[in-house]
C-alpha cells in the first residue's frame, strides 16, 4: 500500500506542474499580453488547469479509482479542489497585497501558493474524488 501512496502522490505532483504550467501560461498570457487584472487572470486560467489536472489525474494517476459518471467526478473534483483553490488563491492574492515585489513577478506568488494547496488537493482527490470503484 505505501508504494500506491508514493506512485500515486509523484503522479498527482507531476500532473500538478503540468497544471502549474498551464495556469503559469494561461495567467501570463492574459495579464502581460491581454492586459487583464491579476486576479481575474488568475481566476481564468485556475480554470483551464483544473480541467486539465482532473483529466490528466482521472487517466493516469486515479485510473483504477475513476467513477464512470464523468460529469459527477469533475464536479467533485472542481468543488473539492475549488476549496484547495480558496487556499491557493487566497495566499496567492495575500503575496500580491502585502509585499509590492510578488506582483512584479506574479509566477512567485503562484509558485508559493500551489504548493501550499498540493497537500490538501491530493488528499480530497484520493479519498474524495476518485473512490467510487473500491
Amino acid at each position: 500500500m505505501k508504494f500506491m501512496v508514493s506512485r500515486q502522490f509523484i503522479s498527482f505532483g507531476f500532473i500538478g506542474t503540468i497544471g502549474f504550467l498551464v495556469d503559469g501560461g494561461i495567467l501570463t498570457l492574459l495579464n502581460s499580453l491581454a492586459g487583464m487584472g491579476l486576479v481575474a487572470s488568475r481566476l481564468c486560467s485556475f480554470c483551464v488547469a483544473v480541467t486539465v489536472t482532473w483529466l490528466l489525474n482521472r487517466h493516469l494517476t486515479f485510473n483504477d479509482l475513476k467513477n464512470e459518471r464523468m460529469l459527477h467526478e469533475w464536479t467533485r473534483y472542481a468543488a473539492l479542489n475549488g476549496l484547495g483553490a480558496l487556499l491557493n488563491l487566497a495566499i496567492f492574492i495575500w503575496l500580491i497585497f502585502h509585499f509590492e515585489m510578488f506582483a512584479a513577478f506574479p509566477l512567485v506568488p503562484l509558485a508559493i501558493a500551489s504548493a501550499i494547496a498540493l497537500g490538501f488537493n491530493f488528499t480530497v482527490s484520493k479519498y474524495f474524488v476518485f473512490q467510487n470503484s473500491r
